[in-house]
């Protein structure tokens, strides 16, 4: 039975520190296993299906998030946990999977350093070279091509390193490993109980549009079927707004989505929209019912967001789906909010009519 996941406290954090101590190293990979399987749950369906395996290997003591069954054939993500922190690393080892990779960032080095960059603060880049004996196929250590943080990496240094990386990886006496990682303080990721899956959630979520540029895949492209679905849904927005309605029961709102909220399914308000959706003072969220082209999603709700009072609109999974599915990053979306009689809430999503 798959241990119950109560956030990864400091004990997972110190077993890995200990010698000897089997009861509390059992326990530690249980949480993190738990962990995963609850993390991979929560990551946006773009992520989930270039990693659609989770799991827990205790050769390694770690857990990850990968392409695979065999782990190391593609692109996969691992959590190493240490006794002073929660390292997240990107990593693609497999040589031809490298040859693709490498071929796409040595192709557009401004990019590639564009998408290290958007992961904000905190990351890191290493690349390294290593000998692979020809007839066992093991692999020695023989120098690093780069390894600091990305704020060090600029694109001069970047297209050098690529290319070279790139070339040695194509001759078979060579592979050059690429890292992407960031360490979080345990204290800090202790401290978030629970809340640690949204997370961690969001930061893999992040390293979507890097994962998509390294494994070679491209957005689909919108046909004619779709685009008669953003045109139905933006009537649905238009014939939403009621001219017979009270001022202070319905409002009309339009706003840019970034990359974030459509993988993870959420529309930003503002704080003087709270108001709308209080039920009380001491309120923090408020179910509503969501409408988009000819479909319902009734679990979805706003939230108030404590650091700022902003109000969020948090998508329940048909609706979550839908917006990954219809919009682009920098498209603006518009939503109708209506209060009824009963004083339940309807929102009409669609994009903005061109």
């Amino acid at each position: 039975m798959q241990q119950q996941f109560l956030g990864l406290t400091m004990p997972v954090f110190t077993a890995f520190g200990w010698a000897g101590e089997e009861a509390a190293l059992n326990y530690a990979l249980s949480q993190l296993e738990a962990f995963i399987h609850e993390l991979h749950a929560n990551l946006s369906r773009a992520m989930q299906s270039y990693l659609p395996h989770a799991g827990l290997s205790r050769e390694i003591q770690t857990v990850f998030l990968a392409t695979n069954e065999n782990i190391e054939d593609d692109a996969f993500i691992a959590f190493f946990v240490r006794p002073m922190s929660l390292e997240i690393q990107l990593a693609i080892t497999n040589q031809a999977a490298l040859a693709r990779s490498l071929k796409s960032a040595e192709e557009a080095p401004q990019r590639f350093l564009e998408l290290l960059r958007d992961l904000g603060p905190g990351w890191s880049l290493y690349i390294k070279q290593m000998e692979v004996d020809p007839e066992s196929d093991k692999r020695t250590s023989y120098q690093d091509l780069f390894k600091d943080e990305v704020s060090a990496l600029d694109e001069e240094t970047a297209a050098a390193v690529l290319s070279r990386a790139s070339f040695l990886n194509s001759d078979p006496q060579w592979v050059t490993p690429l890292y992407i990682s960031k360490r979080i303080p345990s204290e800090q990721v202790a401290a978030m109980g629970r809340s640690v899956i949204p997370v961690m959630a969001e930061q893999i979520d992040k390293l979507t549009p890097l994962v998509e540029f390294l494994m070679g895949k491209t957005p689909a492209k919108k046909n004619k079927a779709k685009a008669a679905a953003r045109s139905k849904a933006a009537t649905m927005v238009a014939e939403a707004v009621e001219q017979d309605v009270e001022p202070d029961r319905q409002f009309v709102y339009e706003t840019e989505l970034k990359p974030l909220h459509i993988r993870r399914g959420f529309i930003n308000l503002t704080a003087a929209h709270w108001d709308f959706f209080a039920e009380s003072a001491r309120a923090t969220t408020r179910e509503v019912t969501v409408f988009f082209e000819d479909r319902v999603d009734r679990d979805s709700a706003v939230w108030r967001l404590a650091s700022n009072d902003m109000a969020r609109l948090v998508l329940g999974d048909a609706a979550r789906n839908w917006l990954e599915e219809t919009f682009a990053p920098d498209e603006c979306i518009q939503l109708v909010a209506t209060k009824r009689d009963d004083d339940t809430i309807e929102i009409v999503l669609g994009p903005v009519a061109s």
